[in-house]
């Protein structure tokens, strides 16, 4: 019972997300969790202004405190939003978890990621 309660306990202590749009980029800070996923009351990208059908954005996400699979689901939405508006998205800096997390979940053909946190 102990490690439900750790769990709850982390859930609820989860870093709120923000978002930061610059030319080019969003970062992202936070905790990239099932539970700050679900608080947000706009799930879409926050597209840069100026962003064109035909360029990169930058997902940077050497701001993020923790992942889960629910975060990676997250950007993957946000990846498809971008590519329904021929947009191509790059993540930079991810953390460790997401780096294992694609591994073992096989996205490293649909993920392009640069750098590492």
């Amino acid at each position: 019972m102990a490690d439900s309660s750790a769990s709850e306990s982390s859930a609820v202590q989860a870093e709120a997300l923000r978002f930061v749009r610059e030319a080019g980029r969003v970062r992202v800070q936070g905790d990239l969790l099932r539970s700050s996923i679900e608080s947000l009351s706009d799930l879409s990208l926050p597209m840069p202004d100026g962003q064109t059908p035909g360029t990169r954005l930058e997902i940077a996400l050497g701001s993020v405190g923790r992942i889960d699979t629910a975060g990676v689901a997250f950007l993957l939405g946000w990846q498809a939003e971008a590519a329904a508006q021929s947009v191509t998205v790059r993540y930079t800096h991810p953390p460790k978890a997401m780096r294992a997390m694609m591994r073992v979940y096989d996205l490293d053909d649909w993920m392009v990621v640069e750098g590492v946190s």
